[in-house]
């Protein structure tokens, strides 16, 4: 797979994401909502985090298995 072509998948996800996003919250993202950006940041990194090891577990775990 090319570079380029990754980046357009790159870009088709966020995309998707974007879209779902308008499903859960129907108006555009304010940018100028009060909220702090930055803690929201960290807080999302800490999510994917536990996904991530989430992830890496079940990988480990299939491997013990095969």
């Amino acid at each position: 797979m090319g570079r380029v072509n990754l980046n357009k998948e790159i870009i088709e996800a966020i995309k998707k994401r974007l879209e779902h996003g308008k499903k859960e919250y129907p108006e555009e993202l304010d940018v100028n909502d009060g909220r702090d950006w930055v803690q929201e940041s960290l807080e999302e990194a800490l999510d994917l985090a536990v996904y991530i090891t989430a992830k890496l577990l079940q990988i480990q775990k299939d491997k013990e298995d095969a």
